[in-house]
């Protein structure tokens, strides 16, 4: 009778007991947000962090959260070198609602987080509402250089073409060339994101035409004293 009761309980007891404790998934991006074309372009490098905690008890997806950031760090960036000089600026941002926000602004700062454990894996599920999370921001460049006329009639053609979120408003004067961006960027985590459940796991991913730069680490979380919980 002993021996049948123990044999029930193993066999009820979830087969992924080993991954009970809490977990943590840091997507760290690296954007190049430019206004220009392939040979001609000037903006500004940043940088947005994404965090998804959660736990597991008894195999099983417990409770999550998600939390986004900007990071301080902007720089400028020029192509070629010299030729542009950029810098972010203040200024208001209107979402699809006509609700105005100042810049720079992100859509989400925290949201809940679904999850679902598959055998070795765990597939989360952010609650974000459509389109998902964003940051919008303002930049500046301008230039006195002559190639300035062609860089202000070229930049919107080529935004278009790659489907940039970004509206500009361009000022030719006396041989000084400025343009003025409003840049909208999503950022991670989509709608669902599937990942092996592996303490250090990490990745990186290279998109959007070497513009965007995502890296991945999973890592469980421990207590003070070093224990896993």
């Amino acid at each position: 009778m002993i021996r049948s009761l123990l044999l029930l309980i193993l066999i009820i007891q979830p087969v992924h007991a080993e991954f009970d404790g809490r977990w943590q998934l840091t997507i760290l991006g690296r954007d190049r947000l430019e206004f220009g074309t392939e040979h001609l372009a000037g903006g500004l490098s940043l940088e947005w962090e994404s965090v998804l905690a959660f736990s597991i008890e008894n195999g099983l997806f417990k409770q999550g959260t998600g939390t986004a950031r900007l990071l301080p760090d902007i720089v400028a960036v020029s192509r070629p070198d010299g030729m542009f000089a950029c810098e972010q600026v203040s200024g208001t941002f209107a979402n699809n609602n006509g609700q105005s926000f100042s810049t720079p602004h992100l859509r989400y700062k925290s949201f809940p987080l679904l999850g679902k454990v598959e055998k070795t894996m765990i597939r989360l599920n952010p609650h974000l509402d459509y389109p998902g999370n964003y940051y919008a921001v303002l930049y500046q460049c301008q230039t006195n250089n002559s190639l300035g006329s062609f860089w202000l009639e070229a930049s919107p053609r080529i935004a278009r073409e790659l489907s940039k979120r970004q509206n500009a408003l361009v000022n030719a004067k006396s041989g000084d060339y400025s343009a003025h961006v409003k840049e909208v960027k999503a950022i991670a985590p989509g709608p669902e994101l599937e990942i092996p459940l592996v303490d250090g796991f990490q990745f990186s991913v290279t998109e959007e035409y070497g513009m965007r730069k995502l890296d991945y680490q999973l890592e469980r979380i421990k207590d003070p004293d070093g224990a896993l919980r």
